[in-house]
């Protein structure tokens, strides 16, 4: 008597690496994006708000 065929489903294993690799891709973009938030927050905080008040000073007499 013959056995029944035995199908190995490489559908789900390919699914599965994909959500996997779209994950770990989603993940590395959210962390950079909070790199480059937490860089502007710092660039952010070295300018002083009141240097361009006196730099372009008009002196008219």
């Amino acid at each position: 008597m013959l056995k029944p065929a035995r199908v190995i489903s490489t559908f789900s294993a390919t699914q599965s690496d994909f959500a996997l690799t779209q994950k770990a891709r989603v993940a590395a973009m959210a962390k950079a994006e909070s790199d480059r938030a937490q860089k502007r927050q710092d660039n952010d905080a070295r300018i002083d708000v009141n240097a361009g008040k006196w730099r372009y000073v008009c002196q008219r007499d």
